[in-house]
């Protein structure tokens, strides 16, 4: 699966749906059923979010080290004293 965060979920939401489907038609869906559909929809759709918040975080990080005046370094933080 590749793809923006967004079309990412959209193809597991579809595929949630598919298989809600075949199983109501097979007499096979019960809210169990259900509610180990959204549990997957949920866990891939936190997982989308993490990944764009980090790649948000990133690209903005390199972005800023890009545009900085020539000479200016990024402070380091000193360790701390244990």
């Amino acid at each position: 699966m590749t793809g923006e965060p967004g079309e990412r979920l959209a193809d597991v939401m579809a595929a949630a749906v598919t298989v809600a489907v075949e199983s109501a038609e097979a007499g096979r869906y019960t809210g169990e059923v259900g509610r180990t559909l959204a549990a997957v929809v949920g866990e891939m759709g936190a997982r989308l979010v993490g990944e764009a918040e980090l790649r948000g975080f990133s690209t903005g990080w390199q972005e800023a080290m890009a545009v900085r005046p020539a000479g200016v370094r990024p402070l380091r933080a000193a360790r701390a004293h244990a």
